[in-house]
């Protein structure tokens, strides 16, 4: 190559196409047939990206009927078979920390409901309450604790049925209490990195310790329960106000629930020493599952029963979103929402800042769900705003990397954001960018250069 052609070539260096819309080398002397394949790869991704969430915020049309499990799944699958992710790079877009997580606390948690844990609970908080102010309160804290620490779509869909059993005696409208465990279980549910889906993707995303989440989202928790119940105590002062009122015709109390305690005692020590080992610094995925597997293990019941309370659903819906956002980060799309981000952050104030990025993800939980809503908002940004602003060997709490499973230096290639590239000087072949031989993979962030 003579000296004009490399001096062209630096000047005018090639564009930054993701590996699977590259063509061999032989075709690089017609150059738009490069921006061609980029830009129908870019198309494909943001096309099924847009359509499956908006099958997700929908989920039902009159010609096709989907929830949102499976307009994921539909999502994933269209971006391989499109061409925008090749096969491989979907099976390592999912993020099984995450999985791992999520599946180990799910076994505990179907223990404890095998053992009917949650409805002992929830009666025994209700029987001490004798006035309508004090079971809403006993409604929006205890609901709000127990989702504190276990999953609160669990203690939303125990509990319920034995709140309902509990008022119908006293001849009250539930309305006013439905609401309040609702608001009381999302509330409280912030509390703890185990408290919903979203604090554990959190959580394993931002390396936060499981003590140290607990700090930070203490008073957020203790002050959304406080804001809920006076919300509710205004909103309802009405009826509030007035006593309760036996019906002659149900005026015997429900039955006391059947409680499991050797279960339910193993289900609870088994969640303890997941604690205590999250709070020694243990990795989150790890001591989850391990937890999980040893409550299996000493259990003495069948299993089946305790397995068919996990949430298949909820773990195929988080890795199909994983696939569909690494697609979509193929198109360009991440790169530019976190040049974006990163400018916000740069030229405004802090509380700007966090009023922008509330505001969006309020609406975006409205209008999609909060667990799409979360992976959409850290792999456009969140993510690697983190990893820019924070070094590899901290925390988000600031305490040093243990080796945590799953650490920075090794799950690179699941941030979105943070993709495999091959730098043109690496290159020791004309084979380079081609899906035969290759040079060693370099991690770099879109807009970075060799």
């Amino acid at each position: 190559m003579d000296r004009r052609a490399v001096e062209t070539r630096d000047r005018h260096p090639p564009p930054d196409i993701p590996l699977q819309f590259r063509i061999p080398h032989s075709a690089l002397r017609t150059p738009h047939l490069v921006h061609s394949a980029f830009r129908i790869g870019m198309t494909a991704g943001l096309l099924i990206f847009v359509a499956t969430y908006f099958l997700i915020a929908v989920q039902r049309l009159p010609f096709v009927h989907l929830n949102r499990p499976a307009a994921g799944l539909v999502g994933a699958v269209a971006m391989v078979v499109f061409g925008v992710l090749p096969l491989e790079d979907a099976y390592a877009a999912v993020d099984f920390d995450v999985l791992v997580f999520l599946l180990g606390m799910m076994l505990i948690v179907g223990y404890l409901e095998v053992g009917r844990f949650f409805e002992w609970a929830a009666q025994l908080v209700l029987e001490r309450a004798r006035s309508p102010g004090r079971l809403l309160f006993a409604v929006v804290v205890g609901g709000g604790l127990l989702s504190a620490f276990f999953v609160n779509d669990t203690v939303c869909l125990v509990v319920t049925p034995v709140l309902l059993a509990a008022l119908l005696p006293l001849g009250v409208r539930p309305n006013v209490y439905l609401i309040g465990l609702a608001m009381g279980s999302n509330v409280g549910s912030v509390l703890s990195v185990t408290g919903n889906p979203q604090n554990m993707l959190v959580g394993i995303w931002s390396r936060a310790t499981f003590g140290g989440f607990l700090v930070h989202m203490l008073p957020v928790a203790l002050g959304g329960l406080a804001i809920a119940y006076a919300w509710l105590r205004r909103a309802y002062a009405a009826e509030l106000r007035e006593p309760f009122r036996r019906r002659p015709e149900a005026a015997s109390p429900p039955p006391p629930v059947p409680l499991d305690r050797p279960l339910v005692a193993k289900g609870l020590a088994m969640f303890g020493v997941a604690v205590v080992g999250w709070l020694v610094g243990g990795s989150l995925p790890l001591v989850a599952i391990a937890a999980g597997a040893l409550m299996v293990l000493v259990a003495q019941r069948d299993p089946a029963y305790a397995i068919e309370r996990v949430d298949w659903d909820l773990l195929l819906f988080f890795a199909s979103l994983f696939v569909v956002m690494r697609g979509f980060e193929r198109t360009g799309a991440v790169a530019w929402i976190d040049g974006h981000a990163l400018a916000l952050l740069r030229d405004g104030s802090p509380w700007r800042a966090a009023t922008t990025v509330s505001a969006v993800m309020v609406t975006l939980s409205n209008l999609i769900s909060n667990v799409p809503a979360v992976i959409a908002a850290v792999a456009g940004g969140g993510r690697e705003l983190h990893l820019r602003r924070e070094s590899a060997a901290h925390r988000l709490d600031g305490e040093p990397d243990r080796g945590r499973a799953g650490g920075i230096g090794r799950r690179t290639n699941r941030v979105p954001g943070v993709r495999e590239s091959w730098c043109a000087r690496d290159a020791a072949h004309p084979g380079v960018g081609h899906r035969g031989a290759r040079a060693d993979p370099v991690r770099q962030v879109p807009g970075a250069r060799c």
